[in-house]
């Protein structure tokens, strides 16, 4: 006796399209966690060289920073001096206002610094929290189209074998 399939073309192709999907979502699944293992790798090497660009940048800022105020000081300072003693005097003055400022000016510059780098993180938490929030409503719009889809076909399907 020979054995003949009993699967109607509408069942093989239901069969095949719901292999595709699944194959589809696997390939989905696969690229997004590739995706996130690249982009936290990726974030990081970026924050490694952040910090070292930032401490660079720090000793940058505060030498030029030192220089403007020194030369502004010296500029105030400088004065038709009468003796060696006087002059001494005045120079060490002015080391002295310039090591304050100095320290100012870096403590300003940290400020800054601290106040950029939480609004541009907080910035960041926001722009995440939003694309998350989006993926989220796109995957659940997508399930909800193909859940649709899904109850369209079993209507389709009983009522063809109600038909028969």
């Amino acid at each position: 006796m020979i054995h003949i399939a009993t699967r109607t073309n509408t069942e093989r192709s239901v069969a095949a399209q719901k292999a595709a999907a699944t194959r589809k979502q696997n390939e989905a699944k696969r690229t997004r966690s590739a995706r996130k293992g690249a982009e936290t790798r990726a974030r990081s090497q970026a924050n490694r060289l952040k910090a070292a660009g930032l401490q660079a940048q720090r000793a940058a800022d505060t030498a030029l920073g030192g220089t403007v105020i020194a030369g502004e000081r010296i500029a105030d300072s400088v004065r038709p001096l009468t003796n060696r003693q006087q002059a001494g005097r005045k120079f060490g003055q002015a080391r002295r206002r310039v090591g304050t400022e100095l320290r100012k000016a870096e403590r300003r510059g940290a400020t800054f610094r601290r106040r950029t780098q939480r609004e541009l993180a907080r910035q960041r938490s926001q722009a995440t929290r939003f694309a998350r929030r989006n993926r989220r409503q796109a995957e659940r719009r997508a399930g909800d189209v193909q859940s649709a889809a899904g109850d369209t076909l079993s209507r389709a399907q009983s009522q063809a074998s109600s038909f028969a």
